[in-house]
């Protein structure tokens, strides 16, 4: 199990990089935002999962967190690495 943690936080790491040279082009980024947005996210108001979610509302959000955090990590990256 732990090998396979390893392989994701390296394929997300190799993203976050490829995502952040990206995000330095205003058109680029823009697009990548918008082609995202496409993809079925569930907002936390969208959707009452009840006490318990079903696993299709738990898969989903966690997709949308995921999601979330490697483009604001992607951003970042890039916003510093404009200021050096």
């Amino acid at each position: 199990m732990q090998n396979v943690e390893f392989r994701l936080a390296a394929h997300r790491e190799i993203l976050v990089a490829v995502l952040s040279a990206l995000a330095r082009h205003d058109e680029l980024w823009s697009e990548i935002n918008r082609l995202l947005e496409e993809v079925e996210i569930v907002q936390d108001h969208e959707e009452d999962p009840g006490i318990v979610p079903s696993e299709a509302f738990a898969r989903q959000n966690a997709l949308t967190a995921e999601i979330t955090s490697i483009l604001e990590d992607a951003t970042a990256r890039a916003q510093a690495a404009s200021e050096v």
